[in-house]
């Protein structure tokens, strides 16, 4: 299943889920480092969902912090929601 929405800013995100895992996050945003992304993929594919979206988010923002990273046109907390709305 994949999921698509653009989020404020009119900035489009996807991702594809396939068995409650995250397969891919694509969109016309921008990570810094590159592999930033994977990180994400890699640490929603581990997450259990219902720990909610805050929970979640937080995670993710903990992983942005970790790396140095920067996401532009985008948020944690968008990836979060459009996370749970993909694996319902």
């Amino acid at each position: 299943m994949r999921i698509e929405e653009k989020i404020k800013g009119g900035k489009l995100v996807s991702i594809e889920v396939s068995d409650g895992r995250v397969v891919r996050i694509t969109g016309d945003f921008f990570a810094h480092p590159e592999e930033l992304i994977g990180l994400i993929e890699n640490e929603l594919s581990k997450i259990d969902p219902k720990i909610g979206e805050e929970n979640i988010a937080n995670a993710l923002e903990k992983i942005v912090k970790r790396e140095n990273g920067e996401m532009i046109g985008i948020s944690p907390t968008d990836l979060a929601r459009i996370f749970l709305k993909a694996i319902e």
